[in-house]
């Protein structure tokens, strides 16, 4: 347990120092507090007092919400909770609202009694390029598992892959601005003319016969609550929002993919259109262009489908996508909260979007990080008032907590200690104890909530996102991860063994694993010094300008098991301080080492790029880097003007 010091400030008194406790300290203290009548409950002769002199008596909760546009949040919070709103950008606060995504300093400056609305690295979902990209990745492992959204590309990344899919066949695709919401930038396609392959934009499949209600394309908006990444706690609400489009649905063509209300769901764009009905009345959600999830599941049971199957298969969806990034959402909330047992001091509501095809099966299009809360019909209001105030009482705001924290600090105050640190059975202790008492607690204050996670049902994804965020920062190889995934569908087989940590040598550059450099801190100048010691042709491309072309994050062949991740991870490290984009340097150099080690799987074509010219007068093919290899093509010839042609 860390001791630090903080300056507490009084408008009475003059500034104290003081000492910061370990919050499993203080939170130790609260289990001993009953809720039976104490001394200050009771007159001076014994009796008790009025209920409502003792609520006076009572702290009053905290509510900071500067950052928050939405009048529903303030109503539950003012009335439901009877908090104070705070509008202050520095101050006292129990619980702090926002609109935004939350930075890591923000959430590294909580206090153990202090709740807010985000989890920084939400992002990975909520981002419509990080979402595809992260279930890209674990689909390369569980591909039967995470089969449920649409076949995705993103730009200017996949550009050459984009292109072989549309010299395939003729279908239509859906371009989404990665960063953008509400529908905004959003248009169809079927070729790609007009179409600039440094454009930001992911790309995927266009759903062509989607599940139609009265005639109309729809979408689900379904609320999802994470609070807890470490273990990942995940409940569903019952109630949501089916958000139709104002125009019939007829399939995509050349003449109609411009209109927006046919193909797009999307609330913000169709209640511009004269034919949009509001629902006026929250008890018959069953009528306008926004209705109930109620409805919607008695709609499918009443034309022939199963409502039931469907909502399972959309749990699956939501428990499968947060499992896959489990581990990253643990390690941004470790780095700057990992002293909290109690795994509470974040929560958030999530919007997934869901669209359901002419069978029934679920795709998820996308993940809101801040759903909108604007209440613009009375079913609006009643649906997103109920899920604020329920998410609140699962959270639980309790003011008495702050007042026990800083008594806490007032009786160390004037004392000088040096906290020990506590054992790791203790702490495990500490934070079981402190899981039963949660769990009762939840169970009782679920309202609409359901919890659909922890569930060893779904444990084994959050077995394979861990071995693909190894493989991300360079701990496990791409082979073992495929086996060990195998071994978890298999329990029978053997387990993998772990790999021990080897120093490798390629050629006369010598690499050590990511975890090895650093728990050496070794400084990325000085790696890179010794990875291009003797290559100048490397270190003259290094600074050509023409090398920005597309994103780091398509490393070549580092996911797709060309490149032993390890490797490539440590040269990533090594460029990252020298040049804002090395990715096309990175993909010449791990060909290069491809051809002369044999130690990847061949890549499909390559050809010579960027600084490594290739004289026109020799044809190329582009060859196969098998053919390289069978040829004992000297891989320091490379750069060089070409020799040999074809045989």
């Amino acid at each position: 347990m860390q001791t630090t010091t903080e300056t507490l400030p009084s408008s009475k008194e003059p500034a104290i120092t003081q000492v910061h406790t370990n919050e499993a300290e203080i939170d130790s203290r609260s289990e001993e507090v009953t809720e039976s009548k104490t001394p200050e409950t009771l007159s001076m002769n014994g009796e008790a007092k009025d209920s409502k002199e003792v609520q006076k008596k009572r702290p009053k909760l905290i509510a900071n919400i500067l950052h928050t546009q939405y009048d529903v949040v303030k109503e539950v919070l003012k009335k439901k909770f009877r908090c104070k709103l705070s509008v202050e950008e520095e101050g006292e606060w129990d619980v702090k609202w926002m609109d935004t995504g939350v930075t890591g300093e923000i959430v590294g400056k909580l206090k153990p009694y202090q709740k807010i609305n985000h989890y920084h690295g939400m992002k990975c979902i909520t981002r419509k390029n990080h979402l595809c990209r992260n279930l890209m990745r674990i689909h390369k492992i569980l591909p039967k598992d995470y089969n449920y959204f649409p076949a995705t590309w993103l730009l200017p990344t996949d550009w050459n892959e984009l292109k072989q899919e549309f010299a395939k066949k003729r279908r239509t695709y859906i371009l989404k601005p990665e960063a953008l919401c509400q529908g905004k930038g959003i248009f169809l396609i079927n070729s790609l003319e007009g179409i600039l392959p440094d454009q930001k934009y992911v790309v995927q499949r266009y759903i062509t016969k989607p599940y139609l209600i009265d005639g109309l394309k729809f979408d689900l908006r379904i609320y999802v609550l994470v609070y807890g990444c470490d273990p990942l706690r995940i409940y569903i609400f019952r109630e949501g929002l089916a958000r139709l489009a104002t125009e019939a649905y007829v399939p995509p063509t050349t003449s109609n993919m411009s209109d927006l209300y046919v193909h797009l769901t999307n609330y913000a764009i169709n209640k511009n259109n004269e034919n949009f009905v509001f629902n006026t009345d929250a008890s018959k959600a069953d009528v306008g262009h926004k209705r109930s999830l109620a409805f919607v599941w008695k709609y499918i049971d009443e034309h022939g489908g199963d409502a039931e199957k469907t909502k399972n298969r959309i749990k699956s969806c939501i428990v499968k996508t947060l499992c896959a990034v489990q581990p990253l959402l643990k390690h941004s909330y470790r780095s700057f909260q990992a002293g909290d047992n109690s795994n509470n001091m974040c929560f958030e509501i999530l919007g997934f979007d869901i669209l359901l095809d002419y069978k029934l099966k679920p795709w998820l299009l996308e993940v809101n990080h801040s759903p909108s809360f604007s209440t613009d019909t009375p079913f609006d209001h009643e649906t997103k008032k109920e899920l604020i105030t329920d998410t609140l009482n699962i959270v639980k705001l309790d003011a008495t907590k702050r007042e026990r924290y800083y008594a806490k600090l007032e009786e160390k105050k004037g004392r000088i200690t040096k906290a020990a640190r506590a054992d790791k059975k203790e702490t495990e202790e500490i934070r079981r104890r402190k899981m039963e008492k949660r769990d009762k607690y939840e169970m009782e204050h679920l309202g609409g909530f359901t919890r659909i996670y922890p569930d060893e049902r779904y444990d084994r994804f959050i077995t394979a996102a861990i071995d693909v965020w190894n493989m991300f920062t360079g701990i496990t190889k791409a082979k073992e991860i495929s086996k060990k995934a195998e071994v978890t569908k298999n329990p029978k087989q053997t387990a993998v063994p772990k790999p021990k940590a080897k120093t490798k040598n390629f050629g006369n550059i010598r690499r050590k694993p990511l975890y090895y450099i650093k728990s050496q801190k070794v400084s990325p100048k000085k790696l890179s010094e010794d990875i291009f010691k003797g290559n100048e042709a490397l270190k003259e491309a290094l600074n050509n300008p023409s090398i920005k072309q597309v994103v780091l994050d398509k490393l070549a062949g580092i996911y797709s098991h060309e490149v032993a991740s390890e490797e490539a991870e440590w040269i990533v490290v090594a460029l990252k301080e020298m040049h804002d984009d090395p990715l096309p340097l990175l993909q010449e150099y791990f060909q290069l080492t491809a051809i002369e080690q044999r130690t990847v799987r061949p890549l499909k074509k390559w050809q010579p790029s960027g600084s490594f010219v290739v004289p026109k007068t020799i044809e190329l093919a582009p060859f196969p880097v098998n053919f390289l290899v069978q040829n004992k093509v000297p891989a320091e010839d490379l750069h060089k003007p070409w020799k040999w042609r074809k045989s």
